[in-house]
């Protein structure tokens, strides 16, 4: 949109239309920089209030805080074309189209911007018109002092683009990288369940978490149709893996296998070494004491939980420069693999994973994570606390209606009423 509002103090606006003649409270915008700023940012529009612009035959709603009606007219004020409701970061050109003869639109001379559902509430058509002495005569506008020559105006459009232009680009490019980011975490989610699948199934190896994690990230880093492309794509994402993620094992901890891992059997039968091993048979049927170092029953102790935080390589130009200097505005500088990630133009992606053991978890390197309470050594809280509250009325569609209240003094009839009577 352009200009700044200027009103006219000797003459008022009025609008002819088949439902009567309106007056209006038109601000003008008649030179460079009221047609630059137009309506951005500007507050919402009173329902009688509107925007002439002068020599301006499209418009574009860019930093815009409201929808508009937009009516197109001729030198003499005559309506040519009128669009209705236009949104915010649209643009609308008075000859684009056709009219409902099926004839293309003319070129406009002036646009008149309204609030949003003034043409159908003044009932604006094609043919109606802007009343205003100025309108048809040598200068546009006699009423407001016009500080612009007709000659400066010439060229206008093209510099409101070269300004325009520049902030809608980088728009574009921010959506696009986003859109691109938006995918990328879907696959990097898809790769870490991937990589808890294994761990399940594989009794919690890290090794084997990163083998499954960098072959699901194969379709990351350009996928392919052969072995030989595929082999390609494999060997970007191990040598990225390695430089741009960090795969965190937090469950089992160090305290489970302490509290859980102590079976000489399971140790005997997968020959750990002295690693001990947390039995994943027979869950359902075994009790739910708290383990004293870990805070955890068995049964918490079998859930595998991955931490996975990779390195996105932005792609886009000038905005990843953007991107780079919000990231490092926001790093609060406590992990250096983070920080490392940011300068090297990446964002760091975190996806976190929980997922059942299906196999006996063998003690690789665990972090160590006491359980909660007690200064570290947790203990059993114990059952919640009973309520003395009565259950609420069921009030689905699968409940049956509450029993009738019964007066004891009336005698009892009916199918339901004992064989023998009282007494």
């Amino acid at each position: 949109m352009t200009g700044n509002r200027e009103r006219s103090k000797e003459e008022p606006f009025r609008l002819q239309t088949g439902s009567g003649i309106h007056t209006l409270d038109i601000a003008v915008a008649n030179n460079f920089w009221r047609r630059l700023r137009g309506l951005m940012l500007a507050p919402q529009l009173p329902e009688n209030g509107g925007l002439l612009i002068t020599k301006c035959d499209s418009v574009h709603c860019a930093f815009m805080r409201q929808a508009i009606d937009v009516v197109y007219l001729d030198g003499e004020g005559r309506v040519l074309k009128c669009v209705p409701h236009l949104k915010p970061w649209r643009a609308s050109v008075s000859y684009s189209g056709r009219d409902e003869n099926g004839q293309s639109y003319a070129r406009a001379r002036h646009t008149l911007e309204l609030a949003a559902g003034s043409i159908a509430r003044l009932g604006v058509r094609t043919g109606d018109r802007l009343l205003h002495s100025s309108l048809g005569s040598a200068e546009v506008v006699q009423a407001v002092p016009v500080t612009a020559r007709a000659s400066a105006q010439r060229g206008s459009a093209m510099i409101e683009f070269v300004i325009v232009g520049p902030i809608l680009t980088l728009i574009g490019l921010a959506v696009l990288q986003y859109s691109m980011l938006f995918f990328a975490k879907n696959q990097l989610n898809h790769a870490a369940f991937m990589a808890a699948r294994a761990g399940s199934l594989g009794n919690a190896s890290i090794t084997k978490v990163k083998t499954a994690y960098i072959k699901a990230l194969v379709p990351v880093y350009g996928g392919g149709t052969n072995a030989a492309e595929l082999a390609e794509s494999l060997g970007k994402a191990t040598a990225d893996v390695a430089a741009f993620s960090k795969v965190e094992l937090i469950n089992p901890t160090k305290e489970s296998f302490m509290d859980w891992g102590n079976n000489p059997a399971l140790m005997a039968k997968y020959q750990t070494n002295g690693k001990r091993v947390i039995p994943n048979s027979g869950l359902a049927f075994k009790d739910h004491n708290v383990g004293g170092n870990s805070g955890q029953t068995v049964q918490d102790a079998n859930l595998i939980k991955l931490r996975i935080m990779h390195g996105y390589e932005m792609k886009i130009p000038i905005v990843k420069t953007v991107f780079k200097a919000w990231l490092k505005a926001r790093d609060p500088h406590t992990d250096a693999l983070y920080t490392a990630m940011v300068a090297q133009d990446r964002i760091p992606v975190v996806s976190n994973v929980t997922l059942h053991m299906q196999s006996d978890a063998i003690e690789g390197d665990p972090i160590s994570a006491p359980g909660a309470g007690n200064g570290g050594t947790p203990t059993n809280p114990g059952d919640p606390p009973e309520g003395t509250d009565p259950p609420p009325n069921c009030s689905g569609i699968g409940c049956n209606p509450p029993p009738e209240p019964v007066d004891p003094g009336t005698p009892c009839t009916g199918a339901d009423c004992p064989v023998c009577p009282a007494g």
